[in-house]
C-alpha cells in the first residue's frame, strides 16, 4: 500500500509486507488506515472475489476452471503513517470499507448480507440494512453496494443497476429490511437517483452529494437535486502499432478466403496489417524488409474465440495476466467475453491495445443482462442498453433470460436502436432458443439441449442467420467434454501449459477431477454433427472455449467442432472467419487478406491433414508482432524476451511417484 500527495510526487510505501491489498481508507481522525488483505498469492484467485456460488443467479463459477478461491481475506488496519497491520476480523465476503459519524472505532462494509459494521477490535459485527430489488423466485436480488453517508443518516445504494438514497434509522441491533419494487410501501423513505446506475459509489466529504462513474464519465449529484452533473473524462494513450515490414515466405497458406490454399506462398506484413499475399517470390517487397523462411510450415489466421471468459483479476489490476498470455501462446489472437460480471475488462482491453501488456485482442459485452437486472418496462430496457453503448462503448451484449418474451423483445429493440449485436444464453430450453432467434438475436451461446436436431430446426437456425457457438467443452445434454480431454490428454505433464497456467490452478484442475465418465457417455461427436448440419445448410457456427482451460481449451473445442462431420478446412473456417463474423469483426480479422490486421499463426504441421495439428504452433503473429509460440519472446519487430511472470519458479518440488501397493 502506497501513499502519494494529492499534488503529485513520489509515493511512500506504508505496508510492512507484500500482500494482496484492496480498498484502503483512512479513519476519520487519520490515525488508522483500514483495508482488506490476503496473501500475495490470492491475486491468482481474485477472478472469483465477487462471484456468487453456483446455485445463485449467474452460475458464474462454471465460467472458469481451477480450485476455488480461499476465503481468507481479512479486515485489517495499520497506523496512518504506515507500519505493521492489526487484524480486525475475517472479511466474510464484505468489501468497500468506509466510515461514518466521525467515528474511527467502527468501520462499515457492504457484504452479501447487506450493510454491516464492525468495531476495530473485531467483536461487535452488526448487519444494519438490507436492500433488495425485484426478481423471480423467493430471493430477490440484493444491493451490490451500500455506502453510508458521513452523518450516518442515509445510504447510497446500487440495486439492480439503479441508484437510490435510503434513510437509515437508528434501529439498535435489528436489521432494517427495505425492498425497492416501484411502490411506496418501503418502511423508510427512499429517493430514486440515477436510473442508468453506475459504478464506484462515493459520498462527498460533507455528505451533501454523491458521486459515481459510468465508463469514461464521472457524475456528481446533490442529494436534493433531480439530475446529476456529468464530466467526460478523456485519458488518451497511443495505440500500439509496430513499424516495418516482415516477409514470411514459402509456407502453405490457408487464407479462409473461400477454399483458397496457397501451397507455396508468401505473406508480407507492413506495420500491423497484411500488405500482400501471393505465390512464393511474386510479391514486391520494400527495402529493409525482414525475411523469414517458413518452408514446410502452415500459416493460417489466428484463432477467434467468440466465447472466451478470460477473467483477469478485478479491483486490483495486474500487468501480468496469465489468462492473456496462455491464450496468445496457443494462437488465440482475438477474444470476445460474453459475460464479464464487472466492467474491469474494458481497462484491461485498453492496456493490451496500448501495448502495456501482451495478450490477444480483448472484446467484451461487459456484465450480462439477467432476470435480476430489473428490466420491467420498455423505457428501463432502453436506459439499460444505453449504458453499454455510451459508457462501456461495446458493440455486443449477452442476454440471460432477462424476463418473459416481451422483455426480451424490448431488449433486442433497444440493441437495434443503439447498434449493439445481442447474443443469448442457451439455458437448456430449445423453445426459448427458437423464439429468441425469431425475435432477432444474432447468436446462440451454449449447445442446444436436444442432441439430435432435425431438418426443421437445422434450417431455422441457418435461415435466421444465427451464429451457433455450442461451447461443447461445457455442453448441455451430455457430460462436459472438458472431462474427456482431461482424461485422455497428459495435461499435468504438458510443459508449455505449465508455463502459462499457474501451477496452483492447473494442479487443482487436473490432479483430482470431480467427475469421470466412460468414453461412450460423451456427446461431442453428436454436438459436432449439429454444427456440421447447420453449416452445411448454409448457417454459421463459432468457437467458444468458455475459459475452461485457457489457451489449450480453444484447441480442444476446435477438435470438438470437427468431430461430427465438418472437414478440417470447414472446421478452421468456424474457428476463424465465422467466429469473426459472429462478433462483427470480419472486416479486420478472421482471414488472411490484404488490408486486414496481421493476426496469424505458423504451424509445424498441416491442420488440413489432421485437425489436431492446430496445436503445433511455432510462431504467433498478433497486430504485426511475431512471438515465439512456446516462450512468447518477441522475434520481430525487435528481439525481446518476455519479462519473467510472477508465478514462474514458485512451484514446489514434485513428490516422488508412490510405489505400487502390494
Amino acid at each position: 500500500i502506497k501513499r502519494v500527495a494529492a499534488t503529485g510526487g513520489q509515493p511512500d510505501v506504508l505496508s510492512a509486507h507484500l500482500g494482496y491489498y484492496l480498498d484502503p481508507v483512512y479513519a476519520p481522525d487519520g490515525s488508522k488506515i483500514v483495508f482488506l488483505a490476503g496473501a500475495a498469492s490470492d491475486q491468482l484467485y481474485s477472478i472469483l472475489r465477487d462471484t456468487p456460488p453456483p446455485d445463485e443467479e449467474h452460475g458464474a463459477p462454471g465460467e472458469i476452471g481451477g480450485i476455488p478461491a480461499p476465503n481468507t481475506l481479512e479486515i485489517r488496519w495499520m497506523p496512518g503513517a504506515g507500519g505493521a497491520s492489526t487484524l480486525v476480523a475475517s472479511a466474510q465476503t464484505a468489501r468497500t470499507p468506509h466510515f461514518a459519524r466521525q467515528d474511527s472505532s467502527r468501520v462499515y462494509l457492504t457484504s452479501d448480507r447487506g450493510l454491516q459494521s464492525i468495531t476495530m477490535d473485531g467483536y461487535d459485527r452488526r448487519t444494519l440494512l438490507r436492500v433488495t430489488g425485484v426478481g423471480p423466485g423467493n430471493n430477490p436480488p440484493a444491493a451490490s453496494e451500500i455506502r453510508l453517508s458521513p452523518d450516518g443518516t442515509r445510504a447510497f445504494v446500487n440495486v439492480q443497476n439503479q441508484h437510490y438514497l435510503v434513510t437509515v434509522p437508528r434501529a439498535g441491533r435489528e436489521t432494517v429490511e427495505v425492498r425497492i419494487n416501484g411502490s411506496d410501501n418501503a418502511p423508510v423513505p427512499v429517493k430514486p437517483m440515477a436510473r442508468e446506475g453506475g459504478d464506484y459509489l462515493q459520498w462527498t466529504s460533507d455528505g451533501q452529494a454523491v458521486t459515481w462513474a459510468w465508463g469514461a464519465q464521472f457524475f456528481r449529484q446533490a442529494v436534493d437535486a433531480t439530475e446529476p452533473q456529468k464530466t467526460d473524462v478523456a485519458v488518451e494513450v497511443a495505440r500500439s502499432r509496430p513499424k516495418g515490414s516482415l516477409l514470411l515466405t514459402g509456407a502453405r497458406i490457408i487464407t479462409m478466403k473461400g477454399d483458397e490454399v496457397l501451397q507455396h506462398g508468401d505473406v508480407l506484413v507492413t506495420d500491423n496489417r497484411i500488405a500482400a499475399i501471393g505465390r512464393r517470390g511474386s510479391l514486391s517487397v520494400p527495402s529493409g524488409t525482414r525475411t523469414m523462411s517458413m518452408a514446410g510450415k502452415t500459416i493460417m489466421p489466428g484463432l477467434v474465440d467468440a466465447h472466451s471468459h478470460m477473467w483477469a483479476p478485478r479491483g486490483l489490476h495486474q500487468t501480468e495476466v496469465w489468462q492473456y498470455l496462455a491464450n496468445l501462446a496457443y494462437g488465440v489472437t482475438t477474444t470476445r467475453d460474453p459475460q464479464t460480471s464487472t466492467p474491469d475488462v474494458f481497462a484491461y482491453a485498453d492496456m493490451v491495445d496500448a501495448g502495456l501488456m501482451p495478450g490477444p485482442r480483448v472484446y467484451a459485452t461487459g456484465p450480462g443482462v439477467f432476470a435480476s437486472s430489473g428490466i420491467n418496462d420498455r423505457d428501463t430496457a432502453f436506459r439499460f442498453i444505453k449504458r453499454y453503448k455510451e459508457a462501456y462503448r461495446t458493440n455486443t451484449i449477452k442476454q440471460y433470460v432477462a424476463g418473459d418474451r416481451l422483455v426480451r423483445q424490448w431488449l433486442i429493440e433497444a440493441c437495434k436502436e443503439y447498434g449493439i449485436t445481442a447474443t443469448i444464453e442457451g439455458s437448456l430450453d430449445l423453445k426459448l432458443n427458437l423464439t429468441q432467434m425469431a425475435d432477432g438475436y444474432a447468436g446462440q451461446e451454449h449447445s442446444f439441449p436436444i442432441l439430435s436436431l432435425y431438418k426443421d430446426v437445422v434450417e431455422f437456425v441457418a435461415r435466421t442467420k444465427t451464429f451457433y457457438t455450442p461451447t461443447i467443452l461445457v455442453a448441455y445434454g451430455a457430460p462436459w467434454t472438458e472431462n474427456y480431454w482431461f482424461q485422455t490428454e497428459n495435461v499435468v505433464n504438458d510443459e508449455k501449459l505449465r508455463r502459462w497456467v499457474p501451477w496452483e490452478l492447473l494442479d487443482g484442475m487436473v490432479r483430482r477431477r470431480a467427475q469421470w465418465f466412460l468414453p461412450e457417455e460423451y456427446g461431442h461427436a453428436k454436438f459436432g454433427k449439429q454444427v456440421a448440419d447447420i453449416v452445411h445448410a448454409g448457417g454459421k457456427a463459432g468457437l467458444g472455449s468458455h475459459g475452461q482451460l485457457q489457451g489449450l481449451g480453444a484447441h480442444w473445442e476446435t477438435w470438438n467442432l470437427g468431430s461430427g462431420g465438418l472437414t478440417p478446412h470447414e472446421t478452421l473456417k468456424v474457428v476463424t472467419i465465422f467466429s469473426a463474423e459472429a462478433i462483427g469483426l470480419q472486416q479486420d480479422v478472421g482471414s488472411l487478406e490484404v488490408g486486414k490486421l496481421a493476426d496469424l499463426i505458423v504451424l509445424d504441421r498441416n491442420p488440413l491433414e489432421n485437425i489436431r495439428n492446430t496445436n503445433s504452433i511455432r510462431y504467433v503473429v498478433k497486430n504485426g508482432e511475431l512471438y515465439d509460440g512456446d516462450t512468447l519472446d518477441m522475434v520481430w519487430p525487435e528481439q525481446r524476451r518476455l519479462p519473467k511472470p510472477f508465478w514462474w519458479d514458485t512451484e514446489p518440488k514434485r513428490p516422488t511417484r508412490a510405489t505400487n501397493l502390494q
